[in-house]
């Protein structure tokens, strides 16, 4: 795999400007025996989690508290069936037997990650079927009984959970909301992906799946593809002879207009395609709460706007069907609205570990000049 470091040396500009790369992570793995151990840490990139080899067949995996500085969701021992558990672990580790064979996946995100590293296999259960449409994999498991269907996400049964043989869960954590109970022999592990506030921070992530797999060759060629890709993209958007678009993304809802702060990852990901995005000086990653107004303000001249939807194509006549103030914006004029019906693409299921994918789109949106002939894989211009 090739370091954060020497990446850095090979492309200097673009990427250090644009804030692509991640600083490594901002917490350590620490209080670890340092005579007991001698650790090569496996990630760079990704802020809540930090891997570290040991040797003898373990691993530590520890994710970060995004809501609380120094502390931690899961602090892990990954050790492989046939080694010895090592003395020495901090209070509170909990070891996991790798490659895990039976794990309850609770996000389509997740498995899809797992499946595309081929381990699949050791899939037991899953929540919220309903993301997984006709046709898809994960739902001909279910309907053939070889996964486990353990209800709605906000309350799995756990009785099927302990029938399917559960050794852990894997699970996104959410500020403020307490996760379902869980049996004592189950091992719960916090994905805080979704958090990360870097495309490849959060890509980085399928390093985790691959320790717990047993698939740690194919996951780093899988990330090693996905720096790849992403950089050569960043480098055509750098090199278009067109000016930089001001782009807009989302709608009101309810009164209220919801778009990333200017640290957020999708503020990072417009800036990393070529564009400009009108909040870039406001702080946090998370959103910002605007009025239709506000919004106007810094952004009714916007050259693009994108819009994610479900169950419709976006487009100026729907959008003044909606409302008919965004007819004073410019794209609805110029027609430079481009929609993802999420209900058909596979944006949000893609999106952790393939980044590389909207990048194109952007791209080929912001700058078609240096994408020619790509045909865009989510986005539709009605």
């Amino acid at each position: 795999m090739i370091g954060k470091r020497s990446l850095n040396l090979l492309i200097p500009g673009a990427l250090a400007l644009s804030g692509f790369w991640a600083c490594s992570g901002s917490h350590s793995s620490g209080d670890y025996d340092s005579d007991a151990f001698i650790a090569d840490t496996l990630t760079h990139h990704a802020r809540y989690l930090t891997i570290s080899d040991i040797g003898g067949g373990t691993v530590l995996a520890d994710i970060a508290d995004p809501w609380n500085d120094g502390a931690f969701l899961g602090r892990y021992a990954l050790v492989h069936r046939d080694s010895t558990i090592p003395d020495g672990l901090p209070e509170g580790t909990a070891v996991i037997r790798t490659p895990v064979e039976r794990a309850a996946v609770y996000s389509s995100v997740h498995t899809g990650g797992i499946a595309e590293l081929g381990a699949l296999g050791s899939v037991c259960a899953v929540a919220d079927p309903a993301y997984f449409p006709d046709g898809d994999t994960i739902h001909t498991l279910i309907s053939e009984g070889k996964i486990v269907d353990l209800g709605p996400v906000q309350s799995p049964s756990a009785e099927k959970i302990v029938a399917a043989g559960t050794e852990l869960v894997l699970r996104s954590p959410m500020q403020g909301v307490t996760a379902a109970p869980l049996p004592r022999s189950v091992v719960p592990v916090e994905l805080a992906d979704y958090l990360e506030t870097t495309p490849i921070g959060r890509a980085e992530w399928i390093l985790l799946l691959g320790e717990l797999t047993g698939k740690r060759t194919e996951a780093r060629q899988m990330f090693d593809g996905v720096i790849d890709r992403y950089s050569e993209l960043v480098f055509k958007a750098g090199g278009s002879a067109l000016p930089k678009p001001k782009v807009l993304t989302e709608s009101e809802q309810s009164g209220v207009w919801y778009l990333p702060a200017g640290g957020s990852y999708m503020a990072r990901m417009i800036n990393d395609a070529g564009g400009v995005w009108p909040w870039a000086d406001t702080e946090g990653s998370g959103s910002l709460p605007l009025s239709l107004e506000k919004v106007a303000e810094r952004a009714l001249d916007a050259d693009v706007w994108l819009l994610r939807t479900f169950g419709y194509a976006a487009s100026p006549k729907t959008l003044v069907a909606a409302d008919s103030r965004y007819a004073a914006f410019k794209p609805v004029k110029e027609g430079t609205v481009y929609g993802c019906d999420t209900s058909v693409k596979p944006l949000y299921n893609e999106l952790a570990f393939h980044p590389e994918y909207l990048l194109a789109d952007y791209v080929a949106i912001f700058h078609p000049d240096v994408m020619p002939d790509y045909e865009l894989r989510y986005f539709v211009r009605e």
